[in-house]
This record gives C-alpha cells, structure tokens and sequence, in this order.
C-alpha cells in the first residue's frame, strides 16, 4: 500500500538534519527520514481488531515536529520504527477479526490512538489506566505491541498518512451521517483540548486566555465555549485569519501579536502594566488562567506575564526547548504550570464520559461548527506541499491540513 513513513537511523537522520536545515523542502525525499512510497499492509494484531481503509488522516503540529526533526529525543523510546505516521483519523472498516462484537465491515468510524493498556492486552491494567488516565499509561512499551504511544509512532500499525491502518476494536467511535470526514478527523484534536479544559476547568466569571490561533488554539476555545461558556476568553492569534475563526468560535476578544500587544492583553485582563529598568513590561493582575497552544518561548513568556499571581497555565503546545526564558514569574507570583496530553475520562453529567466521546458527541450534536478549520486536503502523492502548507500558515490560511488517501 501507499504511505508516508518515518524511519531514523543515524545516518539518516543526521543528514536530514542538515540538509533541512538547508531548506525545509529537504526535510521529506528519497533520502530524508519521512518518505512516499510502498509500504507493507499490517496485518491485524488480534482476533480483537479490526483493519481500516483511511478515508482521512489530519496533519497534527506534532506529526510536523517528527518531519522537521524538531520532536524531542526524549520521545524516541515511546516510538518504534519506521512508522506510518498520522493519529488524526477517520476510516471504514474492512474487516473484523473473530472476537470483535459491535462493529461491522463498511462502518465509518474514528479510532482513538492511544496505545494504552487494554490495546495492548495488558492485564489488570495500570493504576493510570484503571482510574481513566490512560495517557499516563505505565506500558507504552510493553504488551503485545511494539514501542509506541499512539496509532502512527508505532511499527507495523500503520497510520493514518497510509491507505490502511489497524485499530483495537476498544479505540472505536462509530461515526453518524450527519457527520463529515472533514468534521470526524477534528475529534482527535478536539479531544486534546476537551482533555485540558475539563481537567482545569476554568470558574464562571474567570478570565481565560488562550496563547495561539492555530488548530488546537481555535479547538481550545470552542472546547472553552461549549464546556465554560461563562468564562470569557481572549487569544492571542499571529495571523488575521486565525482571529475570524476565534470570533467565530466564540472568542471575546481577539489580539494580534503585531505591534505593542501587551497593552491590548492587559487591558483585557484588567491589569496594569509596570516598567522595568530594561525589557518587556510586566503585567501586575492578569488573567485567571491560560492555555499555552504553541511551542515556543514568546508563548510561555506571555502567559507567565499575563497570569495573575496564583493563577494556572496549562501547557498543550508540544513544548521542547524553552531558550532564553526568564522564568522569574513562575515563582514570584506562584504560578502554576500544568502539562496535558491527549486525552482520559471526567466526570461529565454525574457519570465518567472519556473526552473522545465527547468531542466527537459535542461534534454530532453540531454544539461545535468546525467544518471550516479543515481548510487544505490533499492525495498523499501531493505529501510535499501538503506538508509546505500546514507549516506555511500564513501564505495559505491553512489551520487543519488532511490526507485523502
């Protein structure tokens, strides 16, 4: 089957490193790390999985870090390779092993990556998955399963960037009708963000700030405004066009990061603006809490600037190095920091409902209109300028960039 791949051995990825440091065009080819091409289909793990043709497969800032070689070595132990990469999904099912009860060959569905303990036919499971944290799994590399956290970091699983992937019958979400692909391959994102709010849910009445206007920056605020509508949000966005798609979405207030934007950030926050001898001015009050969305220093500078003192910053921007950050902040207004990955269960409505669940719910119950945000679909043939428009955002307007196989 067709597929774009990842492998790194050390050569490889030495003289990719290099060679995109270039150009970023020498990053994907016949001699990088990530490459077009044949691939063998993976064949089912257990009688309990079933074998999906991608219907389409989303191109996440994290699948972006691994292509541009910016993902953090300290993930490498959680990946096995090569890999077909790609966990964003939608698919149909063409065939079902003989212990899968519920689905059928011909069903929509999107497949939940995570590789956790019941995927990888771990029993008991851990205490993290056991207490519905399964992105905290104890077993990432253990089981039946080669090394990996997710569909699309692990061999011979393949991914959602190839024709064909497996998936256990336990990650499925049967998709409706009147749910599209372009709507079903932001479930996965979505639930990112549903993961953060609900696990630091902002007060009524709090004000909330969200650093970042790309995918997971937009689907954080309509996570906000469908999970916390009393409390108002303001973004910070890089690009007009991100900003359209925050009002929309229910954004309060919108601030460009051109010109002097602090004063816009403070004034929205209802805090003031003190002067230091030398540097950037910093903000005394400020917002309640703050979700980081972007990888970066300047993101991280302003929500410790822009945070009241005691107030929370939840960290979902795939962070690596923070260089040149003053982190005075941090403890002179004790601040707290909480990271959050994927996704796990809360409790919703009195019962445990798994974020999963509920984007893709808050998306059949057309709660959340987020069609627009898949902005660039492209053949997987077409993997070069797709990958040049999903890094490129400001020439192409492009926010949720897909592969249709």
């Amino acid at each position: 089957m067709k597929a774009i791949r990842f492998s790194a051995p050390i050569p490889t990825y030495l003289v990719t490193l290099a060679a995109g440091s270039l150009s970023p065009a020498l990053y994907t080819g016949r001699h990088a790390c990530t490459r077009y091409g044949d691939v063998a289909e993976p064949k089912l793990p257990g009688e309990d999985w079933v074998r999906l043709r991608t219907r389409l497969g989303g191109v996440c800032g994290s699948d972006l870090a691994v292509v541009t070689l910016k993902a953090s070595p300290a993930t490498s132990p959680f990946s096995s390779f090569p890999f077909v990469l790609g966990h964003e999904n939608v698919g149909e099912i063409l065939e079902v092993g003989s212990a899968v009860r519920g689905f059928a060959v011909g069903e929509r569905v999107s497949a939940n990556p995570l590789l956790s303990c019941v995927p990888r036919g771990i029993e008991p499971p851990c205490s993290e998955c056991a207490a519905g944290r399964p992105a905290r799994c104890a077993h990432f590399t253990d089981g039946a399963l080669p090394p990996g956290m997710l569909i699309g970091t692990t061999r011979g699983l393949g991914g959602s960037w190839g024709e064909r992937f497996v998936a256990h019958v336990s990650q499925l979400v049967r998709l409706p009708e009147n749910v599209t692909d372009e709507e079903a391959v932001l479930i996965e994102p979505l639930a990112c963000s549903v993961q953060a709010v609900r696990a630091n849910l902002p007060r009524a009445g709090d004000r909330v700030l969200v650093v970042g206007g790309g995918s997971i920056g937009l689907l954080t605020v309509a996570a906000l405004g469908a999970i916390a509508p009393q409390a108002p949000v303001t973004v910070i966005a890089r690009h007009a066009f991100q900003g359209e798609q925050a009002r929309k979405l229910g954004a309060a207030r919108v601030v460009s990061t051109r010109g002097d934007y602090l004063k816009d950030l403070a004034e929205a926050a209802g805090a003031r603006l003190l002067r230091p001898i030398i540097g950037r001015r910093i903000c005394v009050g400020g917002f309640d809490q703050a979700y980081v969305c972007v990888a970066g220093s300047r993101g991280m500078e302003d929500a410790m600037n822009l945070v009241r003192a005691g107030g929370r910053i939840v960290l979902l921007g795939n962070t690596t190095r923070l260089d040149g950050v003053d982190w005075t902040p941090l403890w002179l207004k004790e601040l707290e920091v909480h990271g959050s990955l994927t996704y796990g269960s809360h409790v919703h409505a009195g019962a445990p409902l798994h974020a999963f669940e509920e984007a893709a719910r808050l998306i059949a119950g057309r709660t959340l209109e987020l069609r627009p945000l898949v902005t660039h679909v492209f053949p997987l043939a077409d993997y070069r300028r797709a990958l040049s428009v999903a890094r490129g955002k400001k020439g192409a307007k492009s926010i949720k960039v897909a592969f249709r196989p």
